[in-house]
Order: structure tokens, then C-alpha cells, then sequence
């Protein structure tokens, strides 16, 4: 017996999904109206990020910043490079290119902070949808209020500067990685190394991130598509082409400086400790300085 459908029925059958599907789709978003726990969110999240911005840090970081991007769009310039690091070598340009947006807006600084707190606030909205597929409702809207009102991630969300915009990237990264390891899809790997990309473009921390990854491609091999692979790659040079484009113009000053600096000798301090009662603190002062 043969159970495939011909071809002209396999297409009506498409065709008849097809608007079904569509109906669900409908559903599940017109049902997201109704779900109070968003509203509550967004109303604590986003006053707390953006009430009296004009009260937020802006120092020489967040004046360059600014100033790059308001530059590229007078000028039509394409930065190929951000602002410097601690160590001297220079950040990776994709902070300034959202940047660019509220740039071409105004001249004022404000609308870029706003922008930063835009951002988050979308993290805390992707803090509940993570949190709600995987774990529950309850869950869901704890993790989000109490992400929403926390100290320090409210600090970091408050002004301009390129890692505080990693926050939404980085929920994005993790729901690519649960969606090949926890839900065994396939399509993962290319927007995880995507992302991943991006993130460290946004502060050079972000390669930690590698180390899930590698965690998720280990638990989830079947999910891992050949063209996945050359889609990430595809993307990842594509993202760094401009950065390329700096090593090359400046003989890869920035790999001689890095790797200089990774010559420094190790050593034992209690930094870590009081990076910990930093992270802890419910006041938001660096306990390492009182």
C-alpha cells in the first residue's frame, strides 16, 4: 500500500495548512494581549530604565561613542573601529552602528541613552519568553520582576555604553541554544554563532559564550547542519569584515598589543572576592573602594 499522497493532493493539503497555521499563529499572539504578567513587566522595567535618563553617567566613553556615530551619519562614514579599550586596542564597531539610528535623529546624547534603555527593557520582555517556554508561568514572571528591579543590571541599563547593549543579544544566544539541546531543532547553529559574533563585537567578554556553545554542539550533535556552519561563518566574516579591513590597514597593531599583554605574569590577589560584594550589593557602591 502506498501511503504518499499524489502530488496534487500533497499540494491542496499544503495549501490547506498553510492557512491553519496562520490561524494559530494569530491565536497565540492575540492571546499574548491578554496576559497581564507582560504588562506588569514592561510598566516595572521600563520605568526603571527610562524615568530622569538625563540624570545618567556621561563621561569621555559615552561623548565618544556618541560622537562616532554622529560623525558617520554627517559624513557618511562607515566606522570600522569603536572606542578603545583598557588595554589599547581598539573595540570592534558594532555598538556605533545602532547608534547611528538615534544619531541621525538629534545631536543629543539622551536619545541614545534611550535607545540603551529600550534595549534592556526588551531583555527583561525576553527574560520572561525564555523563562516562560522552559520553566513556567510562575517562574517566568519572578525571574523577570526581580531581573526588572535589580540593582546593578538597572545601573548598566541606564547609559550609553557597547556592553550594555549586549543583554538582548545574549537572551537571543540562549534561545538558539535551547532550541537545538532542549528541543532538538535543527536551524540553531547558525544564528548562535551569529550572535555570538555580535556579542563580542559589544566587549570582547562575551567569548566566554564559546564555552556553552561548545557545551550545546556536544549535547546536540545531530542538530548541527553542515550549512549552519557555513552560514555562521559566512555571517561571522561578513560582521567582521570592517574590523578586518582596521587589522589590515594597521598591520594587526591590535593582535601585537593583545598579545603582549597576555605575556603579563599571572598572580593571586582577593579581587575576585570583592568583585563578588560588588555584583551583590544592594546599593549599587563598589564595596571595593569602602
Amino acid at each position: 500500500m502506498n501511503l504518499t499522497l499524489p502530488k496534487k493532493q500533497a499540494s491542496k493539503k499544503a495549501d490547506s495548512d498553510s492557512p491553519s497555521q496562520a490561524r494559530h499563529i494569530r491565536r497565540v499572539l492575540f492571546s499574548w494581549l491578554f496576559t497581564w504578567d507582560i504588562y506588569l513587566i514592561l510598566l516595572v522595567a521600563g520605568f526603571l530604565r527610562l524615568f530622569a535618563l538625563n540624570t545618567s553617567e556621561f563621561d569621555a566613553d559615552q561623548a565618544t561613542i556618541f560622537s562616532m556615530a554622529r560623525e558617520a551619519v554627517q559624513h557618511g562614514l562607515l566606522p570600522i573601529v569603536s572606542i578603545r579599550s583598557s588595554i589599547g586596542i581598539e573595540h570592534s564597531p558594532a555598538a556605533i552602528y545602532p547608534l547611528m539610528i538615534p544619531a541621525v535623529i538629534s545631536a543629543d546624547p539622551l536619545w541614545a541613552t534611550v535607545m540603551i534603555g529600550l534595549f534592556n527593557t526588551i531583555a527583561v520582555v525576553l527574560t520572561y519568553f525564555f523563562t516562560r517556554r522552559y520553566y513556567g508561568r510562575f517562574a517566568a514572571l519572578i525571574t523577570a520582576l526581580l531581573y526588572a528591579a535589580a540593582t546593578k543590571p538597572l545601573n548598566y541599563a541606564r547609559f550609553l555604553w557597547q556592553p550594555n547593549m549586549l543583554a538582548p543579544v545574549i537572551l537571543l544566544f540562549m534561545f538558539a541554544l535551547f532550541w537545538g539541546v532542549v528541543e532538538r531543532r535543527k536551524g540553531w547553529f547558525f544564528p548562535a554563532l551569529l550572535l555570538i559574533g555580535i556579542s563580542y563585537q559589544l566587549h570582547e567578554t562575551s567569548t566566554l559564550l564559546a564555552i556553552p556553545l561548545l557545551a550545546a554542539v556536544v549535547l546536540a550533535p545531530g542538530t548541527v547542519r553542515w550549512r549552519d556552519l557555513a552560514l555562521g561563518i559566512a555571517s561571522l566574516l561578513l560582521i567582521f569584515s570592517p574590523y578586518i579591513l582596521w587589522e589590515l590597514s594597521s598591520k594587526f597593531v591590535d593582535l601585537f598589543i593583545t598579545l603582549r599583554e597576555a605575556k603579563i605574569p599571572a598572580h593571586f590577589d582577593t579581587d575576585a572576592i570583592y568583585y563578588y560584594r560588588f555584583l551583590l550589593s544592594p546599593n549599587g557602591f563598589n564595596s571595593y573602594f569602602q
